[in-house]
């Protein structure tokens, strides 16, 4: 909401917004923007008389600022809507779809796309380091877009990928997620063949062909052109990690170009692979791709370096499903020297809190030191409820004092100390630096 924000506004709109959880990096963004942001939902910002409301997906019937906007028949519209009729409707889209990597995936070949002058338009579900905002219109045809499997608003139940009309796909994988919408993975392979069907003969659907799956979903019925990436197998695109920090490519089993390679973890280099694939199929070189890679920044709240304090070393993440939360340890594992590895997770999505994803997610921590699990309310489906914590080195706490307290007490030099969330950790991050950095003044 925050890009579909600033590009209404670039196009020479007058935006405000609301919201009740306004923290950063999107609060930043938005000041930065000077785009009024009522911190709340009531329906006194309607007073305004807006030509239209873009309503997002969190928005439901019976909440009084939804009541009045259809009761006083003020326009209204979806975001994706929104986008697909004043942006998208006459660019050469690529859509990049998937359970994890998105946001990096987009990053990556929009700042590719860039580093080889298309400057292209992008919106990216959070903040590239390479640019100066999550979203922008771009002055070319190219528009690279972060494609969410989540429905759209109250009143339109598919997938926002729908509207986005992509002429080149990518799907990095697939898993179960989202359980507040899809009862079973069957659905969502289900949506993922919608998006399938849409994307044109003339483009090209490029996706993870190690997923069973997203070949699942190609059974289903496909019309136009597919590659292949993974790191091992029989595949149009495949990526080897070498010695020295670097990185070897193939295209079709040719060696196609090779660089120094400095980023954590093995689903960065898929995350590569699937952006230098598009890239090639739009005129730009591996060669040239791994070249503007080398300049890549990341994105904020991606396995993000917050701070040093006494040898601490402390992490902000976005991870907060099983898999993207055990790539993390995985990565850090590999890329970093730290002597042990800290993780406190917040259980605050709808799947986490539904239970579905327990067993998965004690499995994805087991090559962690500690983890310390929070979660702001106790409930009957909580992992300490279920008798599932490992009372050795897990935990699990309802108040931000006594998690900050925990982790002073069991943090030690050269300590790596990951917050995961796909919020704002209810303000644990920085509570604990201030706390840290006075016990090291």
């Amino acid at each position: 909401m925050t890009g579909i924000a600033s590009m209404a506004q670039s196009l020479g709109h007058q935006v405000t917004g609301s919201d009740q959880n306004f923290y950063p990096p999107m609060s930043d963004a938005l000041r930065h923007l000077n785009i009024e942001v009522d911190e709340n939902y009531d329906p006194l910002q309607l007073d305004r008389r807006p030509d239209c409301c873009i309503v997002g997906n969190v928005m439901t019937r019976g909440h009084p600022v939804i009541e009045f906007m259809l009761d006083k028949k003020i326009p209204f519209k979806s975001g994706p809507q929104w986008l697909s009729e004043n942006i998208l409707n006459d660019r050469f889209v690529i859509a990049v779809s998937g359970t994890h990597g998105k946001t990096t995936t987009t990053s990556m070949l929009s700042w590719i796309l860039e580093d080889n002058g298309y400057s292209p338009g992008y919106l990216i579900g959070g903040v590239p380091n390479n640019f100066n905002s999550s979203a922008r219109i771009g002055n070319s045809k190219y528009f690279v877009i972060e494609a969410d499997e989540y429905d759209t608003a109250f009143f339109d139940k598919r997938p926002k990928f729908i509207h986005y009309q992509p002429t080149i796909t990518i799907m990095n994988n697939l898993e179960f997620d989202h359980a507040d919408i899809y009862k079973n993975i069957d659905e969502i392979k289900w949506q993922f063949h919608q998006l399938v069907r849409i994307t044109p003969q003339s483009g090209k659907i490029i996706f993870n062909g190690s997923d069973e799956n997203i070949h699942d979903v190609i059974k289903l019925g496909n019309w136009t052109p597919t590659e292949t990436f993974g790191l091992k197998g029989n595949h149009d695109w495949l990526a080897k990690k070498m010695a020295k920090n670097s990185i070897s490519i193939k295209h079709k089993n040719t060696i196609s170009a090779s660089s120094s390679w400095n980023m954590s973890g093995s689903y960065n280099i898929e995350n590569a692979l699937a952006a230098i694939a598009a890239a090639n199929s739009i005129g730009i070189t591996p060669a040239s791709s791994l070249e503007s890679l080398a300049s890549y920044k990341g994105v904020k709240r991606r396995l993000e370096k917050l701070v040093t304090i006494s040898n601490i070393t402390i992490y902000d993440d976005f991870a907060h499903h099983p898999t993207s939360i055990k790539k993390t340890i995985e990565g850090i594992h590999e890329n970093h020297s730290h002597k042990r590895i800290i993780i406190a997770i917040e259980i605050r999505s709808n799947t986490m809190l539904s239970g579905a994803h327990n067993s998965a997610l004690l499995e994805s921590v087991k090559d962690a030191d500690f983890v310390f699990f929070y979660q702001s309310n106790k409930d009957k489906r909580s992992l300490e409820s279920q008798g599932l914590l490992d009372k050795n080195n897990m935990q699990i706490t309802y108040d931000i004092e006594v998690l900050a307290a925990k982790l002073i007490s069991i943090l030690r030099d050269d300590d790596a100390l990951i917050f995961m969330s796909n919020g704002d950790f209810c303000g644990a991050k920085e509570l604990f630096t201030k706390q840290l950095e006075k016990l090291h003044v």
